[in-house]
């Protein structure tokens, strides 16, 4: 609610005020103070749309009329949306922001698309920046891609179509919108389901005239992809994909190679948490965000994982170098089995070894740097945190292993007739690891002789590779692993 002074209106001649009007809302006159009270979400009686959406119908912009005696007053003013900011004081909720990233001025920040001009909006209350649509350009409205690195269409759907050079798909437009620094920023990405919710609003729903559930006054474009999907980075896998007979090499299908990624639906599904995820290789529509991610809880985290992990058995003088795409798939920065596996840039690694034992678990190794510092033991389990608040491939689980997992990555070469487990595919998939005989790695395996004082860790070595326990002083290296259960 705002209130105001009114011209024309005294201690006198309250009971003479008539013909109160507002274009939104409802205004009134505080028969005490003679001050206008104007609350701008007031449910219309002739208008059956939410007092949410005709406030942003009008711009915010209101418009009051009233009359004294025989004389009619009219004042006009702007009610932006507002929060709650952290010290429980009222807020404006967003920031009309320009291409250089400089915020629109107080009186642009009212102004509607028509009569002014803005390439991002800060969400206040959320504290993200979100990338919006244009009429035209490399942000149209109209644009869409496939999801990640995908360059493929599915047979059933048009090709995606929009005005970046290469590859229409979210990766490019990720890529460029941080080559551009749009809005004065890097790091922009697909948005969280959790954030995309952040920006949704029940209140801004209509179906009958189709009002997306985001608010067009700042977002003006949204409303013309009414009912239609907006991606968001929340990859997922389904074992068998979505067509009913699923080639596994196939591009153009739906199948564990392609997978699956979570849309928004700008229709009356907006909000239904347990819609299916689509094929990575639709076209749909995209929208950046832009600042500390909100992760989202998936609720497919797989504990520790209690199966015996063997080693896999190498025989001496072969190279399993040569054949690691048998056993491992490269993932991108969301999760996404890459489309080139023989890429040189990839975030995570899958391990499919265990898949007979554990069929519907998906192991995800973290890649590393190998000259990423040494960490205690307390020290690691704070980067697992910290990896987790980043989302690293899409997850949130990351976790140091259990020394059964990470024996796990080690395989079995005999020697003089005796076992001998050594570090493997160091020059493939796991060339970021550092082999020799002091080259530690930490795990959750608490020492049963010294629980408050010991781990186990694990040498990579060349030859004869054990895990011993020791002190959680000690600065070791650290590579994490996330392990969660693939979609029924």
């Amino acid at each position: 609610m705002v209130s105001f002074i009114a011209p024309g209106v005294t201690a006198t001649n309250l009971s003479e005020i008539t013909d109160i009007k507002a274009n939104f809302g409802e205004a009134r006159v505080d028969q005490t103070t003679g001050a206008i009270t104007f609350q701008p979400y007031v449910p219309s009686t002739s208008n059956p749309l939410s007092a949410e959406i005709i406030a942003a119908q009008n711009d915010y912009q209101f418009a009051i009329s009233y009359q004294v005696e025989n004389t009619i007053y009219q004042l006009d003013g702007s009610v932006l949306p507002l929060y709650k900011d952290q010290s429980n004081k009222p807020a404006l909720r967003f920031s009309k922001v320009s291409q250089d990233g400089t915020p629109l001025s107080p009186e642009d920040q009212a102004r509607p698309a028509n009569v002014s001009d803005w390439s991002c909006i800060t969400d206040n209350k959320s504290e993200l920046m979100w990338q919006v649509p244009q009429a035209n350009g490399t942000y149209a409205f109209d644009a869409t891609y496939y999801w990640g690195d995908r360059t493929i269409n599915n047979r059933d759907y048009s090709e995606a179509i929009c005005a970046l050079g290469g590859s229409c798909n979210t990766d490019n437009l990720v890529a460029e919108a941080n080559k551009q620094k749009l809005c004065d920023r890097s790091g922009w990405r697909l948005a969280t389901r959790a954030e995309w919710q952040t920006l949704l609003d029940k209140n801004l729903f209509d179906e009958d005239t189709k009002q997306s559930p985001v608010n067009n006054f700042y977002f003006p474009y949204i409303d013309s992809n009414y009912d239609e999907a907006y991606w968001t980075n929340s990859f997922t896998l389904y074992p068998n994909g979505h067509d009913i007979k699923a080639t596994a090499d196939d591009w153009q299908g739906s199948n564990p190679l392609v997978g699956d990624a979570h849309v928004m639906w700008m229709g009356e599904d907006f909000d239904f948490a347990n819609m299916p995820p689509r094929s990575t290789n639709e076209p749909h529509f995209t929208m950046l965000v832009n600042g500390t991610v909100i992760p989202d809880k998936k609720g497919n985290d797989v504990p520790k994982l209690s199966t015996q992990l063997t080693p896999q058995n190498i025989v001496e003088g072969v190279d399993e170098n040569l054949n690691w795409q048998s056993r491992f798939v490269k993932h991108g920065t969301l999760g996404q089995a890459l489309t080139l596996q023989d890429s040189t840039d990839w975030t995570c690694t899958s391990d499919l070894e265990y898949r007979g034992v554990l069929p519907n678990t998906q192991i995800l190794w973290q890649r590393i740097s190998k000259n990423e510092p040494l960490k205690n033991h307390a020290l690691a389990v704070e980067y697992a945190e910290i990896i987790n608040k980043a989302a690293l491939c899409g997850q949130t689980n990351w976790r140091l292993p259990t020394e059964n997992e990470l024996k796990s990555l080690l395989v079995n070469t005999p020697m003089y007739g005796m076992d001998s487990l050594r570090a493997s595919y160091i020059t493939s998939v796991f060339d970021d690891t550092n082999v020799g005989s002091d080259s530690y790695y930490w795990t959750s395996t608490i020492s049963s002789y010294h629980p408050k004082t010991k781990h186990f860790a694990f040498a990579f070595q060349d030859s004869w590779s054990a895990s011993s326990r020791i002190a959680n002083t000690e600065m070791l290296r650290v590579r994490l692993i996330s392990t969660t259960r693939l979609q029924p």
